[in-house]
C-alpha cells in the first residue's frame, strides 16, 4: 500500500513542479522524458549507495510488490 502512496507521491511532485514551472504537460508524455526522469532517479540510488545496500533494496521491493504481510523483523522496531 505504502508503495503505491510512495508512487502517487513522486508522480504528484514531479507534475506541480512542472506546472508551477508553468510547463506543457504533454512534454512529460513523451518516453524520453519517462527515461530521463527515471534513469536519473535510478542512477543516483546507484550512485549513492554500495552493492550491499541495493541487493536489499531489490530484495525489499520484491517483498513490497509481492503484497506479503509485514513481518516484524522487516521493521525499524526490534
Amino acid at each position: 500500500m505504502f508503495v503505491i502512496i510512495g508512487i502517487v507521491v513522486v508522480i504528484g511532485a514531479i507534475v506541480s513542479g512542472y506546472l508551477m514551472e508553468h510547463g506543457n504537460l504533454k512534454v512529460l508524455l513523451q518516453p524520453a522524458e519517462l527515461v530521463i526522469i527515471g534513469g536519473a532517479g535510478a542512477g543516483t540510488v546507484l550512485i549513492a549507495n554500495p552493492l550491499f545496500i541495493l541487493k536489499k533494496i531489490v530484495g525489499d521491493w520484491r517483498g513490497r510488490l509481492a503484497d506479503r504481510p509485514i513481518r516484524r523483523r522487516g521493521t525499524l522496531r526490534r
